[in-house]
């Protein structure tokens, strides 16, 4: 019963292969072997245009559904990204619906537990070291000789401090820097 189903069409339908052959820039005189390699030579570019297409089709499906999530990033914790994903692809207008109502939810919940906290006072940072005196020449400048000159010094110590006793540069240089206040 299956092989009546699978019959061979009826040669009523005529298909004029002289026509075929000069769609496809092929001689009159062409055998079917080349009509129907350059056939399947059509179908197989066709083939790839398509795929190219679909993989094409599937990556911007993709980047939209990404940055729709990201923009109910505040209602779609990290867990559930998957199933609004799958969602979005499936039914786009009830899955915004969907979200729009969350977002609505929690922006109207949101006010009513946010508590104003206390407020923290902040002290300015204060340079440890004592006042320098400036003259107007440093100032000129802008800089100091004698404070590159120790700055220098310190870092130079450390250095050394560093590669004789082998611990790490910041401690050598905490170490260089306590040489030098002591002096």
């Amino acid at each position: 019963m299956e092989n009546d189903n699978l019959k061979a069409p009826e040669q009523d339908q005529q298909v004029d292969l002289a026509q075929i052959k000069s769609m496809l820039d092929l001689p009159a005189t062409a055998s079917d072997i080349e009509l129907i390699t350059v056939l399947v030579n059509l179908v197989a570019n066709l083939q790839e245009k398509y795929e190219g297409l679909l993989t094409d089709a599937v990556e911007m499906e993709d980047k939209l559904t990404n940055r729709d999530l990201a923009d109910f990033a505040e209602v779609i914790d990290e867990a559930s990204i998957p199933f609004w994903k799958e969602q979005m692809l499936t039914n786009r207008s009830v899955a915004f619906e969907a979200l729009n109502a969350l977002r609505n939810r929690l922006a109207d919940a949101a006010p009513a537990s946010v508590e104003t906290p206390p407020e923290t006072r902040t002290i300015p940072l204060r340079n440890r070291l004592a006042a320098i005196d400036r003259t107007v020449e440093t100032l000129a400048t802008g800089s100091s000789p004698h404070d590159a000159s120790v700055a220098v010094r310190i870092r130079n110590r450390a250095h050394e401090i560093a590669k004789a006793d082998g611990v790490p540069f910041l401690i050598a240089f905490s170490r260089a820097e306590k040489e030098f206040s002591k002096e």
